[in-house]
Formats: structure tokens, sequence, C-alpha cells
């Protein structure tokens, strides 16, 4: 069987981690590129993370292509450091990376890759949009190289209460590019609304850092510390490390029953106005315009947790 074309385009990050672990561990995976663009954390952290990660993983075949340092008209001026820590990747120290990136900028490459592979590739975002966009404004045709987007982002409620309590905080950083990419690309969002669905319990991260504990490599070693970091920050100090955001988009499109996802239309609001940021679903088909985005709007909770499991698993036993 031939493997699945998979690229993470992504903000490293704790979540960000946790969903490529997941892709690697899928049998019918092949990460034929990671793209970093500033989110979380600034970019000089989430290129060294996705370098770092590749390492870690080992996916001597991937390729990390820089993307976006910031958004394509929307000053940026936060970051998500509280929640995913120093670096961005919960304080933890990998070692430095003996592998340089490609000389070509991340939108080339998604678009290179999407060519090769002839409309097989599977195209994750799950962090801001900006090098998705800029890929579409550069690359016109591209959209007919994509089997399935999958983003995390967006959804029926924000998490960005400083400014909109609307918005989530992908979508948020990068509207504009979010916005395009959207009228753009057939969209299958898995937002907040299901990642907090998804949420993992005590018991099942104690149980993720027992098999974790139980691995003597350099995986099983940076998943252990990334839960521990995870627990902690979530239970203990107020975070939401419990919710593994990134990680369900992935989920989602390994197993189908993972989400549940529904058609609606949904369009990204990208002025200065109170709930810029926002993925405005019309749930009740009131806007009169086709349905163009796929809303995750059902989890099975238990069975994602499971999921992480077999993940931490797959690790342990190598």
């Amino acid at each position: 069987m031939n493997k699945i074309p998979v690229i993470i385009d992504c903000d490293p990050g704790v979540d960000d981690s946790y969903a490529i672990a997941l892709a690697k561990s899928h049998p019918n995976y092949e990460i034929v590129a990671i793209t970093p663009v500033e989110g979380n954390v600034p970019a000089v952290f989430t290129r060294h993370n996705a370098l770092c990660l590749r390492e870690t993983f080992e996916m001597e075949h991937t390729k990390i292509a820089y993307g976006a340092t910031e958004p394509l008209v929307r000053p940026y001026f936060r970051d998500a450091s509280g929640t995913h820590g120093e670096g961005g990747i919960g304080g933890i120290k990998l070692p430095d990376p003996t592998r340089a990136p490609e000389e070509k900028p991340a939108w080339d490459v998604i678009y290179e890759e999407a060519v090769k592979y002839n409309g097989e590739l599977v195209l994750f975002a799950v962090g801001p949009l900006t090098n998705i966009a800029t890929a579409l404004r550069k690359y016109p045709d591209l959209p007919k190289y994509i089997k399935r987007f999958v983003i995390m982002g967006g959804g029926t409620f924000g998490n960005v209460t400083a400014t909109s309590e609307t918005a989530e905080f992908n979508i948020w950083v990068d509207p504009t590019a979010a916005k395009e990419v959207f009228e753009k690309l057939e969209v299958y969002m898995v937002g907040l609304n299901a990642t907090h669905a998804a949420a993992v319990e005590v018991k099942d991260f104690d149980e993720m850092l027992e098999i974790t504990a139980s691995g003597k490599n350099k995986q099983s070693d940076y998943l252990n510390k990334l839960t521990k970091f995870s627990k902690e920050n979530s239970f203990e100090r107020g975070q939401d490390n419990n919710v593994i955001h990134d990680a369900l988009a992935i989920a989602a499109d390994m197993n189908e029953d993972v989400v549940k996802f529904e058609k609606f239309y949904v369009y990204v609001e990208d002025r200065e106005v109170e709930n810029v940021g926002e993925t405005v679903i019309d749930l009740k088909g009131e806007s009169g315009k086709a349905p163009n985005c796929w809303v995750a709007m059902k989890v099975d909770q238990p069975l994602f947790v499971k999921m992480m499991k077999d993940m931490c698993k797959y690790y342990a036993e190598m």
C-alpha cells in the first residue's frame, strides 16, 4: 500500500509536538514536509523546534521549509508562550539540530510537493494560516493538487479574550490569511468546540506518563517530558494544556470516527471590528450562501484519548 503524503504546517508548540508525533506513528502516513510559521512563539523558536523534532522523531526524509515571520497585514503583537512554556515546547531542551532547512520557503515546498503527488497530498495546518495563504497567492492552482485540507483553528467560540472572545488564536493571529484560505480551499475545520470536547483527563495523562516512562529512547523521553509539562501546566497552573488541540486535527483524518463534521458556510472576519478573527459559522443557513467548510461538531473523546495512548505505546515499544 502506498503511503499518504502529508505536510504539517505548524508553529511548534506543545500540541503541535503531539500532532507531529501522532502523525509519525501512523503507518499509512509519510510526512514529506513540515513548514513552521510564527504563531505560538516567535519564528526563531518555531523553526528551531521543527528542526529538532525532525531529528527527535527520526524523520530523515522530511523536509523542513521555513515559513512566514509575520502576518500578511495585521500587526502581530502577542504569543502563547504562557501556554507553551519557554521556547514553545514546555522549556524542554532538545539537542541542537544537525541538519539544515530547505533553501526554498514553505510556500514553494508546499506547492512542489502537492504537484509531485498529483492530488494525493493531505495538508494539515495547525497554526496561523499565513504560509497557506501565501502559497495560494503565488500558486492559484494549488487547490487542485490538495486531496484534503485539515486545520486546527476557529470554532464556535474563541480563546483570545484580550481582544475578541469570539476569535480562536490561530485564526486571530492572521485573519486576512485565514479569510483568503477559507475562500479558496475546502476546509475541514477542527475548532475549539471540538478540541475542548476532547480534553484529556488527569488519569489519562498519568497513564501516558507511565507508558512513556517505560520507553528507552529519545522519542519516549521527549513525550514523557511533554506530557509532564501538559499535566502540570493545565491542572496545576490553570492553562489549557489538557486540551491537545492540534493532535485532534491529525486524529480526525486518521480515523473518521473521532470527529463528525457537518458542512456550513463559514467566513472569517478580518476587519478591525470587535470580532476580528472569528470564524463566523452560518449554522442555520440564513446567509443563503452555499456551504464551503466542514465544521467539526461532535467528538468521540474516549477514542481520541485511546489514540494518544496508543501513540505513546508505539514509541515506548520501538
